[in-house]
């Protein structure tokens, strides 16, 4: 594919020109309560094309891969690019990037090429039936493991020309328990940017068997009472704070638009325990990748540093408009999309405390444990629900309760954290802005104030 579009762009002079190639190879299972609910296997495989002229961005994309088709793929989006002139509020720059031929492929120990894959529904339903195996008040169950290998092709009129070949492996297990008229669930994931290896190191039996114990644990119990805390974050948590709450603000686009991080570079806005970082390039990352979708190379974007705010995400356009470098922040779903900026994996660097310390520095809170979902606006105030909280008195902790929600403004929780723990972790994540794309999320455990409340 990639010779074919090369050959397509040689022959087209005009403005900044660039094609992509993705190949999507998707295979998932997905078993509920016992029954093989869903298998898919599926290939999506198509080519699009940006071009820019005169400060015009114009896009368009086919499914249909052939030298015809392409040349004609490339003449509508210059097309675009002409016609869009005259409605632009503004003229568009890109920030210059030295063009490279490269190839990278994800490491793995077992190519999910190699094997076959049919294999994976046994160890679902295994995971299935020991999750409900594990107690009488466990009702409803559901098991997943997922496959997605993507092969990029990026050529551009700059003398670019990359291949990447990226393969995540990944699951999870919901379950649900009732006890005395009550309903608690509970929610554990695996994967990664790996081979089929990542099931063996992670079996998703073991994330089944966990959901199911802290349902189970957490179904009778009491909802916890709303209040404003000392808490210690399980890492988990954090890892969805250092994303949704924080990551966003960083994006330069939302940046341009008044996020809260606008024009705050070289102001401590955190604690100086605080380092969040955005990183292109982090081993089994589910956001790694060598190059972004323009082309750049990817690396480790430092977004706050001790507390102090350094840099922010970016594409070659905002880059251009902030007069910086270029990160590596431009991602595309698939071909049918031109890449926006999105995060890679967001996290926050490890500190030196031990849980334990963590939790000994708390006269009165909560050990806040199994990270759910929830929102965040570009001002970094967030709500998040969590699946579990334990009490914490004099450093000890006590009873657990069911079903809290946290909230308040992310600045003003990193601000006041006392602690920052060595348990870094990452987790896997689907980030949906605008379009979806593959994240990885994550960060130690912190000691920190926030407001809990039940949900």
């Amino acid at each position: 594919m990639i010779e074919l579009i090369e050959n397509c762009i040689s022959k087209f002079g005009e403005g900044y020109v660039e094609m992509r190639g993705h190949s999507r190879k998707v295979f998932s299972v997905t078993v509920k309560d016992g029954q093989v609910e869903r298998i898919t296997r599926g290939l999506n495989r198509g080519v699009c094309s940006r071009i820019l002229i005169d400060g015009s961005w114009g896009f368009s994309s086919t499914t249909i891969i052939n030298k015809q088709n392409l040349l004609r793929l490339l003449k509508d989006a210059d097309s675009l690019a002409k016609s869009s002139k005259p409605v632009k509020k503004r003229s568009v720059k890109i920030a210059p990037v030295k063009p490279h031929i490269d190839k990278y492929e994800t490491s793995m120990k077992r190519d999910p090429r190699k094997e076959e894959l049919e294999i994976l529904v046994e160890d679902v339903l295994e995971a299935d039936n020991e999750a409900h195996g594990y107690s009488k008040n466990v009702v409803s169950t559901s098991i997943s493991l997922s496959v997605i290998d993507d092969e990029l092709y990026f050529v551009n009129s700059e003398g670019a020309r990359i291949r990447q070949r990226i393969v995540r492996c990944f699951g999870g297990a919901s379950v649900i328990a009732k006890s005395n008229g009550k309903i608690a669930s509970a929610y554990e994931s695996i994967g990664g940017q790996t081979g089929l290896e990542i099931f063996e190191e992670t079996p998703i039996r073991e994330a089944a068997l966990e959901a199911a114990k802290r349902a189970v644990r957490i179904v009778p119990k009491r909802v916890v009472p709303g209040g404003y805390y000392n808490v210690v974050l399980e890492n988990r948590i954090v890892g969805l704070l250092a994303h949704e709450a924080v990551g966003h603000t960083a994006e330069a686009d939302l940046v341009y638009g008044g996020s809260f991080l606008s024009n705050k570079v070289g102001r401590k806005i955190a604690s100086e325990m605080i380092t969040l970082v955005d990183d292109g390039l982090l081993p089994s990352g589910f956001g790694t990748m060598k190059y972004d979708d323009e082309g750049t190379p990817t690396g480790r974007t430092v977004i706050i540093d001790k507390g102090v705010v350094k840099g922010f995400m970016h594409s070659r356009e905002t880059a251009s408009q902030f007069g910086v470098a270029p990160t590596g922040n431009a991602r595309a779903w698939s071909f049918e999309f031109d890449p926006i900026i999105r995060m890679r994996n967001t996290y926050i660097e490890h500190g030196d405390w031990t849980l334990e310390e963590l939790i000994e520095d708390v006269k009165e809170g909560y050990f806040l444990r199994g990270g759910g979902g929830g929102q965040a606006d570009f001002n970094g105030e967030f709500m998040f629900t969590i699946q579990e909280a334990v009490k914490i008195e004099n450093g000890e902790l006590k009873e657990s309760y069911r079903g809290a929600a946290i909230s308040g403004n992310a600045f003003e929780v990193l601000n006041k954290v006392k602690g920052v723990g060595k348990d870094f972790a990452m987790r896997v994540g689907i980030c949906g802005k605008e379009q979806p794309n593959y994240v990885g999320i994550g960060g130690p455990s912190l000691n920190t104030e926030l407001l809990v409340g039940g949900s």
